[in-house]
């Protein structure tokens, strides 16, 4: 509750709702030398064969659909199509709202190395987006 209730009340940030304020605390913070990026899985991660898996942090890249004037277009995109059932607008909805970050790149495997950084392999799941977007501007950035 305090993280969608709350209201901060000391520091720069005073006033400000903790859920708005997080992410400007969180790049100054990494700014200033102060913190660093982490994330871990909330629970055990069973791979589709049963296998538990050990989860390691590494660089890699991510498309960012939590920017705001994407989130926006898609959001008015959304609002205006015509959707056979209401469910399926409820769960395009319910993605808008939990979808920030999503890795689209590994450090090995089998795939398609990625064009801008070709130390990293596109991550399967990500390559028909990161090909129709950098198809379209890839002739600018030669």
């Amino acid at each position: 509750k305090g993280f969608y209730g709350g209201t901060l009340l000391v520091g720069a940030h005073a006033g400000e709702k903790v859920e708005v304020a997080k992410t400007s605390v969180r790049d100054e913070m990494i700014a200033a030398g102060q913190a660093a990026l982490y994330s871990e899985p909330e629970k055990t991660v069973i791979s589709r064969t049963g296998d538990e898996c050990v989860v390691a942090l590494l660089d890699q890249w991510y498309l960012e659909y939590g920017e705001p004037e994407w989130r926006a277009q898609t959001s008015q995109c959304l609002g205006d199509m015509e959707v056979y059932h209401q469910e399926t607008r409820r769960s395009f909805e319910a993605v808008l709202d939990w979808l920030h970050e999503w890795a689209c790149s590994r450090s090995f495997g089998l795939g398609t190395k990625l064009p801008w950084d070709p130390q990293y392999v596109i991550e399967s799941l990500s390559d028909s987006t990161i090909y129709m977007a950098y198809y379209t501007v890839a002739h600018l950035l030669q």
